[in-house]
């Protein structure tokens, strides 16, 4: 065959890998120009897609998330009207939240009315309580969280000097295309670095000393889908987490009464598995096993937040 016959196929192949969708889950294009350098963690929610499935539809009141009931109470936003996106980035000293949605100037005038004080900052506007600021540089895209993560946040995103670090965009690719809910991290457990009970911190202890970066992703259907990945620092590391996990799992099952059927369906889903220094945790759950579990989780929501908190 002559040469010249090989360069349309070899042009066809090269726009085909050029065009190629990136594997993996994706941050909102309008939020990447906002995300510092320092970056440790990101959890997205994608409250459309999450809203649009099955368990949802089932489960409206016990899937509220705290943190965005919180800002539907200072601003007056419905998370499961108004908000479409949310991504939060903590950089190992302060939380950013960034939301897409439906926002309107009545949300300001109530900002304003309920003591905040509109704060001149460059080009934009703050609206600050105490050490607290929101801000809206888009008509659809809100910043809230300390004044200083704000400003820095509002300074990266008018210079699009903001970026996902790419420690972070390696993680990004082992989460499922898919997730309605993800989170990726490094430099060691997310949880780790937060106020915890010494019960908490007893129970990680286990684990957060041998871990090194996080993935993990969430998908709703009619049923409920994870899927972690745990960055061990050594395969030795990555033993001991599994056999810790592991033995978890053993011990709740024993603890399990024979006639809870359904609970011991629930942890005989869960899959963990090894390869070296990597911790794979898996598990998906039929629709029946979502509702039980989410009754579940429910239930032990005033103990957890107990755990939470240290006082």
């Amino acid at each position: 065959m002559k040469i010249y016959l090989l360069l349309p196929l070899a042009v066809l192949l090269t726009a085909a890998a050029c065009s190629k969708s990136p594997t993996g889950a994706q941050v909102e294009k309008a939020f990447r120009s906002a995300i510092s350098p320092d970056a440790q963690t990101l959890i997205a929610l994608k409250l459309d897609q999450l809203k649009a499935s099955d368990l949802y539809h089932r489960h409206q009141q016990e899937l509220q998330v705290p943190m965005l009931d919180s800002l539907s109470q200072r601003l007056g936003l419905d998370p499961r009207r108004d908000l479409s996106n949310v991504l939060i980035v903590w950089d190992g000293k302060a939380l950013l939240l960034l939301a897409q949605g439906a926002f309107n100037s009545q949300l300001q005038d109530k900002l304003t009315g309920g003591g905040a004080q509109r704060v001149p900052y460059k080009s934009f506007a703050l609206f600050t309580r105490q050490s607290d600021s929101v801000s809206f540089p888009e008509h659809n895209l809100v910043l809230a969280g300390t004044t200083a993560s704000v400003q820095s946040g509002l300074d990266l995103l008018s210079s699009h000097s903001g970026a996902v670090p790419d420690e972070l965009q390696d993680r990004l690719a082992e989460v499922p295309a898919d997730s309605q809910i993800w989170e990726v991290s490094r430099g060691g457990l997310p949880i780790a670095n937060f106020p915890l009970s010494s019960e908490m911190q007893s129970n990680l202890s286990n684990i957060a000393a041998y871990v090194s970066a996080t993935s993990l992703g969430v998908r709703f259907d009619s049923g409920s889908h994870l899927q972690v990945r745990l960055i061990c620092k050594s395969p030795e590391g990555a033993q001991r987490i599994q056999d810790t996990l592991r033995g978890l799992i053993g011990l709740a099952r024993l603890s399990t009464h024979d006639n809870e059927l359904d609970l011991l369906r629930m942890w005989d889903a869960i899959n963990i598995s090894k390869d070296q220094q990597f911790v794979s945790i898996k598990a998906d759950l039929a629709a029946d096993l979502s509702d039980k579990l989410i009754a579940q989780l429910s239930n032990l929501r005033g103990h957890a937040g107990a755990l939470l908190n240290p006082h």
